[in-house]
């Protein structure tokens, strides 16, 4: 039987004359434009402003440590004091002027590293907190649901990705930072169409929310090693896509079409996700989606030709689909949902925070002084290390499949509640 306290709550009210499940819908809508005006162009827009392969490397690296830092400590705040959406407008609208003082500073490569440093750790709530909002509104027994919300702001980073690649490549790269502000400024206003939540949880165990993830199931420090090492994958990847697409031969232009396409692949893939781990489980649809990964970047460490790498970012969205659609899941099978925000945050702390300072600053040395090849080989191999330890520890039946989904949603429960 499901735990009451994890069936609709929060965002499945409504506010005017805009619906809970409307409502968390344009959001995704929203914030797949505001990722698509950051991601793809990011060390493109760094290398504009007169950094080097390597600085960008520790700039990204940088970043990741600020989210490190502080995605812990927002989620906690959200889910222990001020509520999930009150945070989330808060983190977008402290990012949204730090990328409008990056667009204004020039060439000033250590006051640009800064204020990125700052920004990521002011985005960062982003994330988790629009996860957390969407397993509210689903419950536990829509959980495996996600990815057809999670499509939707697939869809949105699709189209702008074409959008923003065709305008960058004609009025500069620089640009990329009003268009990422007005993103984050538009998420934060639409928020308001989701009432105030009010703190889910208390705790008076050390570390306040975060020691209580960790004391919820015994399987969560050996999930978060695994996508640990698949995020360190991905982002020594990902990080110099751009830049291996432009060293050889390419710009703006084919980075928006590749990333475009990878995004719009996403759309079908995510909403698919959703019925492919009711029919086979989590477990194998995550590390499907690893094995995905792990062919594209040898493919793009391999081929020379930026119009086919720009082609083969498809394969990013395949494998980026399965992996984060069913890991928001997994942690949803793992934690209470008085702890969804800081459960994701962790899990987005480990991928897009940990992994990336490993991943960008090893992978700038590595692309910069042995070779690209060198970099996406060993990004594979990381990746299907993770993926096995993934495998070996995601053993309940919530996570093997094919399981029904009142068993499923009985399941949920005792991974959250320190019995997995």
């Amino acid at each position: 039987m499901s735990d009451p306290s994890r069936v609709r709550t929060g965002a499945g009210a409504h506010v005017g004359n805009v619906s809970g499940a409307s409502a968390i819908h344009v959001l995704f809508l929203i914030f797949g434009v505001v990722a698509s005006a950051f991601f793809p162009f990011f060390s493109l827009f760094l290398s504009d402003r007169g950094l080097t392969v390597d600085q960008i490397g520790l700039v990204v690296s940088a970043m990741a440590f600020a989210r490190v830092v502080f995605s812990p400590l927002w989620g906690h705040v959200a889910d222990a004091s001020l509520g999930r959406r009150r945070v989330l407008q808060l983190g977008t609208g402290a990012a949204a002027i730090l990328a409008l003082v990056l667009f204004v500073l020039g060439e000033q490569v250590w006051a640009v590293a800064a204020v990125s440093i700052a920004m990521a750790g002011a985005s960062c709530t982003a994330g988790p907190t629009l996860d957390a909002l969407a397993l509210d509104h689903l419950g536990d027994e829509g959980m495996a649901d996600y990815g057809r919300i999670r499509g939707w702001g697939s869809l949105t980073y699709g189209i702008a990705n074409f959008v923003f690649g065709a305008v960058l490549e004609l009025v500069g790269v620089g640009w990329s930072m009003p268009f990422y502000a007005i993103g984050l400024v538009a998420t934060a206003v639409w928020a308001f169409t989701i009432p105030v939540d009010a703190p889910k949880h208390t705790s008076g165990g050390k570390l306040g929310a975060v020691g209580d993830v960790f004391r919820a199931s015994r399987r969560i420090v050996p999930y978060l090693a695994g996508i640990f090492l698949v995020g360190v994958g991905f982002a020594a990847a990902w990080s110099f896509l751009a830049l291996r697409i432009e060293g050889t031969g390419g710009g703006p232009l084919l980075v928006g079409i590749g990333a475009g396409i990878g995004g719009l692949v996403e759309v079908p893939m995510m909403r698919w996700s959703s019925r492919l781990s009711r029919r086979i489980g989590l477990r194998r649809v995550y590390v499907s989606g690893c094995v995905i990964y792990a062919i594209g970047f040898v493919l793009w460490g391999l081929i020379d030709d930026p119009v086919i790498i720009s082609m083969l970012t498809v394969i990013e969205g395949l494998g980026f689909a399965f992996i984060f659609t069913s890991g928001v899941v997994i942690v949803g099978r793992l934690v209470p949902s008085s702890l969804y925000a800081t459960g994701q945050s962790l899990s987005q702390t480990v991928y897009f925070g940990i992994g990336p300072i490993v991943g960008g600053a090893v992978g700038g040395f590595v692309y910069g002084y042995v070779s690209p090849t060198a970099l996406y080989l060993g990004a594979s191999a990381l990746t299907l290390a993770g993926a096995a330890i993934v495998w070996v520890t995601l053993t309940s039946p919530a996570f093997l499949g094919p399981v029904p989904d009142d068993e499923a949603a009985a399941a949920a429960p005792s991974e959250g509640t320190g019995h997995p």
